[in-house]
């Protein structure tokens, strides 16, 4: 009777114990997380707007002077006079230096007279041809003769035109001897002082002419197509950062200057007509204005993503992203023309665009 009661209470404990395990599982499986739902991306957009663009190629180099002339000398001797100093503005023409001319010339006057000589020898000798020509003609002399006072006449008439090329090498000599200035502007060097020796090829001074001034920059290939003679350009020199300076494009090179290519010479020309000049040697920073367009769709530069290798852009429509291509204009320092496929007002993602994909889910603010 005992064992039979142990028994049936060991199979009912045995009851109990089942009937809660499975109250457990089950209340665990009840209580169970629902599937996630995936959060939107906080994105930020822009509309498409309507702006005025302009590709801009930067460069930068120092400035430069118009036109940079050594004068050198083209004759030998001492020097008797300076007329100007460094800092003085000169007219072309005008003379800077003197050098010693007395025998020149002595050797110039000395050219004039053989020059007078060889004249009347010649006027004479023309005299008796023709008078030995009438004779010729009548026939009171015989050919020979006539032809005598030809050959007189002829070497009389080269003599003549030797005296005269000697006699303007003579005053070419002393005119050699007043350095003049070939150009106008501004005395930049001197390197003669009075007293001191000169020779042929010897540097006296050096005139720069800065009424304009030029930037010479080197733009890569990319770039160098976009350039063309007569474009708009701004100089920003750092020393004096609140003024701007406006000029044209003045040479575009049709050749590289580097070595191994991909660069280009640029010059870039500025009036210098301020009441401060610019001065040559300055650092400058220069904005060629390449292409424009007035009234065009754009979008902010930061907007653009690529779809392989075509631009792209995310646009907010529904609630998604959406990736939409894109044919791009003139691309300026922050905004880029849209020629083809945007329209007005449409909203593009312009931040937080570069971990979505089509299809994403977003919430946004408008910049």
């Amino acid at each position: 009777m005992i064992l039979r009661r142990r028994v049936f209470m060991f199979a009912a404990a045995a009851v109990i114990f089942a009937s809660g395990a499975l109250l457990i599982v089950t209340s665990r499986y009840s209580q169970a997380d629902p599937p996630q739902v995936s959060q939107p991306t906080a994105v930020e957009v822009t509309p498409v707007g309507i702006a005025d663009v302009t590709d801009i190629v930067s460069g930068v180099g120092n400035v430069a002077a118009m036109r940079d002339v050594k004068v050198a000398s083209e004759t030998a001797g001492r020097v008797l006079k300076v007329h100007i100093k460094v800092g003085d503005a000169v007219k072309q023409g005008q003379t800077l230096v003197e050098v010693d001319a007395e025998l020149k010339e002595a050797a110039a006057e000395q050219a004039r007279a053989q020059m007078l000589a060889a004249k009347t020898n010649l006027e004479k000798s023309k005299k008796d041809f023709e008078r030995t020509q009438m004779l010729f003609n009548s026939g009171d002399v015989a050919d020979i003769e006539l032809e005598g006072y030809r050959l007189t006449y002829q070497s009389a008439e080269a003599q003549y035109k030797g005296a005269i090329a000697a006699l303007r090498a003579a005053d070419r000599q002393v005119s050699d001897s007043h350095i003049k200035a070939p150009v106008p502007g501004l005395i930049a060097t001197r390197r003669v002082e009075v007293g001191e020796m000169v020779g042929p090829g010897m540097e006296i001074v050096n005139i720069v002419d800065v009424s304009s001034l030029k930037v010479k920059l080197s733009v890569a290939e990319e770039d160098i197509v976009k350039l063309r003679v007569g474009q708009t350009a701004v100089l920003h020199i750092d020393s004096r950062p609140r003024e701007r300076f406006t000029g044209k494009v003045f040479t575009v090179g049709a050749k590289s200057e580097s070595p191994n290519g991909h660069t280009y010479p640029v010059e870039v020309v500025v009036p210098n007509t301020w009441k401060d000049p610019v001065k040559v040697g300055m650092f400058a920073r220069v904005e060629i204005q390449a292409r424009s367009a007035k009234g065009v769709l754009t979008i902010a530069k930061e907007s653009l993503v690529e779809d392989g290798a075509k631009p792209a852009v995310f646009v907010a429509k529904d609630g998604v992203a959406r990736l939409r291509p894109v044919t791009l204009g003139i691309r300026s320092n922050n905004l880029l023309q849209v020629v083809n496929g945007l329209a007005r007002g449409e909203l593009v993602i312009s931040f937080g665009q570069k971990a979505l994909k089509d299809g994403t889910p977003i919430q946004f603010r408008q910049q």
